[in-house]
């Protein structure tokens, strides 16, 4: 029952993936990723400090790869994610999924907006992908995946957050 349930959410999350990769490139995700890139923060010290702080490319690829990796231990995941305690149960049903259908992420264009980093993410599987915008935060030191785009993922795969 268990490994149908992970079929299904996978074969959902592959049309939701299929599906966004056939949308048109006529939108206007350049204009709002300029914006979000352009924007001029508050001139509050915690805006300053959050933009010297910004994350690289790396270290958001880093937390996407062990997200994704169905090898990694649902601790480990919780690790990478803001409300990782909270989403156990969640994070052990997403390695379900992943070891029968294994999913990449990787970082594309990366946009501060005060204390929250837009990473314009290329996720994939075996039968194509898709651009996704995934927030990150900063938790305890430590740049994570915002709880909302956790939910966005997890919702792909019919998993919910509620």
């Amino acid at each position: 029952m268990i490994i149908r349930k992970s079929l299904v959410a996978v074969g959902v999350l592959v049309a939701a993936l299929g599906m966004t990769a056939c949308s048109s490139d006529d939108s206007s995700d350049t204009a709002s990723t300029t914006a979000a890139t352009s924007a001029v923060p508050s001139t509050t010290a915690s805006a300053s400090s959050a933009d010297a702080a910004a994350p690289s490319a790396q270290v958001l690829q880093e937390q996407l790869t062990t997200f994704f990796d169905p090898a990694t231990t649902v601790e480990q995941k919780a690790a990478v994610i803001e409300d990782g305690t909270g989403r156990t149960a969640l994070l052990g049903q997403f390695n379900d999924v992943l070891a029968g259908y294994p999913l990449t992420a990787t970082v594309g264009e990366v946009a501060v907006d005060g204390d929250t980093v837009v990473a314009t993410t290329q996720i994939a599987g075996p039968h194509g992908g898709a651009p996704v915008p995934v927030t990150f935060v900063q938790k305890d030191g430590s740049w994570v995946i915002a709880d909302a785009s956790t939910c966005e993922i997890f919702g792909m795969g019919r998993l919910s957050c509620s």
